[in-house]
C-alpha cells in the first residue's frame, strides 16, 4: 500500500509542474498524459524493488505464518451406503386348524414359549362325545372280528361275513384316529420358539382358520435386506464387510452372505443378503442403513480433502514445506488424487512419508514463499 501511495504521489507532482494552458491542443494533453503514465509505472517499480532490497537486508523480518501437517502412512477404506430392512423368517401368525370357542389361553402376551407349547384351547366337547360314541361301537366291531376270525380259521362261516367283520373294525378305527385329530386341532400350538408378541381374542370369543389368534416372534436368525443398484454389481461380493447402522438403536458389524443374481427390471437393483447377529436389540422391519467397505488400502498415503488444491490448468496441487534454514519455503507440489472419503483422500502419487505440507495458511502463500512455521501435527499412523 505505501508502495502505491508513493507511486500516486509523485504523479501528482508531475502533473501539477506539467499543467497545460488553455491555447494547448488535445494531441499536446495526450502525450503528456502518456508520458505521466509511463513515469507512474517507472516509479512504482522502483519504490518496490526498495522495498523489496530493504526487507532482505531488515533485522526484523516478519515472515507469514502457517501450520502444517506431517504426513503419515494410513489404512484407507471407502464405504457407499444403501437403505435396507431387518428380517427373521421367525416371524408368524398363529391360525388355529378348527373352529371352535376359546375355552382357555395358556400364555401371555411377551411370554417365551417353546415350540409345540400349548398357546390356547377350543371347544372340542361335541367331539369328544362323538368319540366317545365311537369307541363303543369299536368295542362291538372288535368283538364281532374275533368271533368271525376264529369261525374263519376253523373254515366255519363264510368269507363274505368275516370280510364285513374285517371291514367294519377297520372303519370304526379310521373314524376314531379321524376324530382325535379334530380334538387336536382345537389345541392351538407355538409353531416355533420365541416370543408371544400378541394375542388377538378373548376367552369365550369364536376362533377360525381364517383369522388369527396370535403372533410368535424369535429374534434368532435374523438377517437384512437390501436392494443396491447395478452400478455396484461389479464391487460387491460375497464376504465383504459392511455395517448394519440403525441410527439411535445400534450398529453391527457383519459381512454380505448373499448376492440376488436377479436384476429387477422396475428399479434397476439386485438384492443382498446379510446375516445380523445381535442381542435383541432389532426389531423386524427395522429400517437400517448399510455401510459398505468397497475399498480397503493398506499402508497409503492419506491427507484431509481441504489440503487438495486446485488450479486454473486443472491440476491438483498442495503446497510442500521444506528447511530454509530457521525458516522453510513452500513448494507448490503437483499430485495425484485417488478415491475420497468422509473427509480424507487417498493419494496414489505425489507425496511420502514424512513431508510436511501447509494446512493453515495454504491460500495466503505461493510457490517460493518463506513462511514461519507456527505448529505442525502429525496424520494419525494406523
Amino acid at each position: 500500500m505505501k508502495t502505491y501511495l508513493a507511486a500516486f504521489g509523485a504523479a501528482l507532482f508531475l502533473v501539477a509542474c506539467a499543467a497545460p494552458t488553455e491555447n494547448e491542443d488535445v494531441t499536446r494533453l495526450e502525450e503528456q498524459r502518456d508520458s505521466l503514465k509511463s513515469e507512474v509505472t517507472r516509479l512504482g517499480s522502483e519504490i518496490m524493488a526498495i522495498d523489496d532490497r530493504i526487507a532482505e537486508l531488515s533485522d526484523d523480518v516478519n515472515l507469514p505464518q502457517v501450520t502444517a501437517m506431517v504426513i503419515g502412512i494410513n489404512d484407507f477404506d471407502h464405504y457407499f451406503t444403501v437403505q435396507g430392512n431387518i428380517e427373521t423368517d421367525l416371524n408368524a401368525q398363529v391360525f388355529p386348524e378348527s373352529q371352535g370357542v376359546i375355552t382357555a389361553i395358556y400364555v401371555k402376551e411377551g411370554q417365551t414359549v417353546s415350540k409345540g407349547q400349548r398357546l390356547m384351547a377350543l371347544d372340542t366337547e361335541l367331539i369328544r362325545k362323538n368319540i366317545a360314541e365311537v369307541e363303543t361301537q369299536y368295542e362291538f366291531a372288535v368283538d364281532v372280528y374275533e368271533r368271525q376270525e376264529r369261525l374263519w380259521e376253523q373254515n366255519i362261516g363264510s368269507e363274505i361275513q368275516y370280510l364285513e367283520a374285517k371291514t367294519n373294525k377297520t372303519r370304526l378305527e379310521n373314524t376314531l384316529a379321524t376324530l382325535q385329530k379334530q380334538v387336536n386341532m382345537g389345541t392351538v400350538n407355538a409353531p416355533f420358539a420365541g416370543i408371544v408378541d400378541g394375542i388377538t381374542p378373548k376367552v369365550g370369543e369364536m376362533a377360525s382358520p381364517v383369522m388369527p389368534v396370535a403372533r410368535i416372534i424369535s429374534l434368532n436368525n435374523m438377517y437384512v435386506t437390501a436392494d443396491v443398484s447395478e452400478n455396484y454389481l461389479s464391487k460387491v461380493e460375497l464376504g465383504m464387510p459392511a455395517d448394519v447402522v440403525v441410527p439411535g438403536v445400534d450398529t453391527v458389524a457383519t459381512t454380505i452372505n448373499r448376492v440376488g443374481r436377479f436384476i429387477n427390471p422396475e428399479n434397476r437393483t439386485f438384492e443382498i443378503t446379510l446375516d445380523l447377529d445381535e442381542d435383541g436389540t432389532f426389531r423386524p422391519n427395522m429400517f437400517a442403513s448399510l455401510r459398505i467397505n468397497d475399498l480397503h488400502l493398506d499402508s497409503v498415503v492419506v491427507i484431509p480433502n481441504a489440503m487438495v488444491q486446485q488450479d486454473s490448468k486443472g491440476d491438483e496441487f498442495v503446497y510442500v514445506l521444506n528447511p530454509n534454514g530457521s525458516s522453510h519455503k513452500v513448494e507448490k507440489r503437483i499430485i495425484s488424487s485417488g478415491t475420497s472419503y468422509g473427509n480424507v483422500t487417498y493419494i496414489p502419487s505425489g507425496l511420502k512419508e514424512g513431508e510436511l505440507i501447509v494446512d493453515k495458511g495454504a491460500r495466503r502463500v505461493v510457490d517460493g514463499d518463506v513462511v514461519e512455521l507456527a505448529s505442525s501435527k502429525t496424520m494419525a499412523n494406523k
